[in-house]
């Protein structure tokens, strides 16, 4: 009894098309509705990167880490001047 109660029960999301029905999954995917501006940042090595905004309306780069793969930095100082909106306190 301890063990069924244990395991979890997952929602799953469904969408059917035709006489097909197909998993979509619940996890939020990283490149959702970016959009790239025509704002630039470069750092402090002189490397030039194009800032996008997020579905959110906050703004990044993207960089490659240490490891190789590909990471977004969010730069709020940057994104306050291109989408205050994004910004604001939520009181």
């Amino acid at each position: 009894m301890l063990f069924s109660l244990n395991m979890g029960i997952q929602a799953q999301s469904v969408q059917r098309q035709g006489n097909t029905f197909t998993q979509v999954s619940n996890k939020k995917k990283s490149d959702d509705k970016v959009t790239k501006t025509q704002f630039t940042y470069t750092d402090k090595k002189g490397v030039v990167h194009p800032v996008y905004l997020s579905s959110t309306g906050k703004a990044f780069i993207y960089y490659i880490n240490k490891k190789g793969e590909q990471k977004r930095r969010y730069m709020p100082e940057i994104g306050k001047q291109i989408n205050p909106k994004a910004y604001k306190d939520k009181k």
